[in-house]
């Protein structure tokens, strides 16, 4: 198998045309309302639920957080790296 490493030049892409400070300057200037989203119905899981059905939902969903909810209501945030750090935990401690 031969691989072959391109290389790229700076001017090829254009993605520093303007300064690192212009940059963040209009960075800055953007507002939260441009990066929000109205999350599915598969985003949200009962705090009730098990790990399994959790990690099933972020991992098959291809989501980096459930909205945790109890009688409708958001509750709290299930993180990805949060339920995996969990699962960690328990195989670190696992006895088979």
């Amino acid at each position: 198998m031969t691989w072959i490493i391109k290389i790229y030049k700076l001017e090829e892409h254009g993605l520093w045309d303007k300064s690192l400070k212009d940059i963040l300057g209009n960075a800055a200037k953007m507002k939260v309302k441009i990066f929000m989203y109205t999350p599915k119905e598969a985003e949200y899981i009962d705090e009730s639920a098990s790990l399994e059905e959790a990690m099933h939902m972020l991992v098959m969903g291809r989501h980096q957080s459930l909205l945790a909810t109890k009688g409708g209501e958001i509750v709290g945030v299930l993180r990805l790296t949060a339920a995996f750090m969990e699962i960690y935990r328990l195989m670190k401690f696992c006895e088979i």
